[in-house]
């Protein structure tokens, strides 16, 4: 009669050591792509903190310096007279500095003659907001006529 014939394929058998091997390396993967995506968006949140702090205390150091040559302009008028040697507060609305203040403070001393003017300006942004800043500059000035 008729010989039946099987075709047999050899089999591959896995150690039991290797079997779900993918599986666990699929995982740890995961795992450490999900960390550094963690990492990378905690880094972009203190980056874009660092620059709105930058930010406010540029505002601070100009509303400071603004401070400061407005009392120059009380010290000095431009329509020539007397000048005024005062503390003096200072709110500005103007772009790029608006909301923040200036604190002047201004000492006369004489020398040999001549006045000299010290005027100390703080400069103050967002003031008791969590991000604020406050920058001060003290400036010497002289009439020169």
């Amino acid at each position: 009669m008729f010989h039946e014939a099987r075709l047999t394929l050899p089999v591959k058998h896995f150690p039991r050591q290797q079997r779900g091997l993918s599986l666990a390396f699929l995982l740890f993967a995961i795992i450490i792509v999900g960390l550094l995506a963690a990492a990378l968006v905690q880094i972009n949140a203190q980056s874009n903190l660092a620059n709105a702090q930058q930010v406010i205390s540029t505002r601070a150091f100009f509303a400071a310096e603004s401070g400061a040559q407005l009392q120059g302009l009380r010290i000095f008028p431009v329509g020539g007279g007397a000048g005024v040697c005062a503390n003096q507060n200072y709110t500005f609305t103007t772009n790029g500095v608006n909301g923040c203040t200036a604190n002047t403070t201004c000492t006369a001393t004489t020398i040999g003659g001549t006045n000299y003017y010290q005027v100390t300006s703080a400069g103050q942004c967002n003031a008791g907001q969590p991000l604020q800043a406050t920058r001060t500059i003290e400036v010497r000035m002289q009439n020169l006529n």
